[in-house]
């Protein structure tokens, strides 16, 4: 019959030691390529100041209280306000986020980040 080889079925894999490092570099080169979108708010006659303002500072985790009221009054003057700009997938999440509170909010390529 035949011999058993120990550690028969045994399949070590061993792979380079760089090779995670070198895949995290091209993922940021990816994405510092990646276009940036804005995400805007769109002024309504809904809405109080306060309501809004909570809002985008629950869905922009990173908009402070006092830029989200920067952002509030510059959309009611204008229509129309930059809430943040970043990649268009994280734009979306927060643009639908917005819309799912009831405001009013849409994304667009922003011209003054391409290259």
């Amino acid at each position: 019959g035949e011999q058993e080889r120990g550690g028969a079925g045994v399949a070590v894999l061993t792979k380079p030691p760089d090779v995670e490092k070198v895949n995290d570099f091209e993922k940021k080169e990816a994405v510092d390529k990646e276009p940036i979108w804005k995400v805007l708010l769109h002024n309504d006659d809904v809405h109080t100041f306060d309501y809004v303002i909570d809002t985008i500072v629950k869905v922009v985790r990173t908009v402070t209280r006092k830029k989200a009221h920067r952002i509030t009054m510059e959309a009611h003057k204008s229509g129309l306000a930059t809430v943040t700009t970043t990649w268009k997938q994280l734009a979306r999440e927060y643009s639908l986020g917005l819309q799912k509170a009831g405001l009013t909010s849409s994304i667009a390529p922003d011209k003054s980040n391409s290259c």
